[in-house]
């Protein structure tokens, strides 16, 4: 074989080299720019709109992945209690105060601390004219004798929650209607 031949044969294979590889690649080019995906999700996984977590990110500074990953430790952690609001502040690295406005915001009332968040200690302290840190340990020790049927003011805990107190089991009933009733006007 000559050298002439030699390399036309070898130009030869080197050319249909490319063509196999330009044709695979010149389909690729011709492919839409964008790749397919499955179609975003009108709510995340806590149940909040896109546009509404768009909103909370705005208002928080951060990104909405931010927000998302907050709330999904947020609702792993229990929801809208002090766990979750720590899960929130933690996974989306912010502090608890922007936690605890983003996680009331989704999960309600609940974020505030509910029985034993700051207003219905406030009213509850305020009712029974004690100050804030008793109103707050007594309203723990209420929730934590507490059962699915609610509380017995007849029952000998809650007259000892009243006594330490120095309220009557009735006063300390009438002090957790207050708290209660601060949460519904939240």
């Amino acid at each position: 074989m000559s050298a002439r031949i030699r390399r036309l044969a070898v130009a030869g294979a080197i050319a249909a080299a490319a063509v196999a590889v330009a044709v695979p690649v010149g389909a690729l080019a011709a492919a839409p720019t964008t790749v397919a995906s499955s179609p975003s999700p009108k709510t995340s996984s806590a149940g909040v709109s896109s546009s509404r977590l768009t909103d909370l990110a705005s208002s928080a500074g951060i990104s909405v992945a931010r927000v998302q990953a907050g709330l999904v430790a947020a609702k792993g952690a229990g929801g809208g209690d002090a766990a979750g609001v720590a899960a929130f502040a933690s996974a989306a690295s912010v502090p608890e105060a922007t936690a605890r406005r983003i996680v009331a915001a989704v999960f309600g009332a609940e974020a505030r601390g509910g029985i034993t968040g700051p207003a219905a200690v406030a009213a509850f302290a305020a009712r029974l004219g004690v100050d804030e840190a008793a109103a707050a340990r007594a309203l723990h020790r209420v929730v934590a004798l507490s059962g699915k049927a609610g509380v017995d003011p007849s029952s000998t805990q809650f007259a000892a929650i009243a006594a330490d107190l120095h309220v009557s089991p009735a006063r300390l009933a009438a002090g957790l209607d207050a708290a209660k009733q601060s949460l519904a006007g939240q």
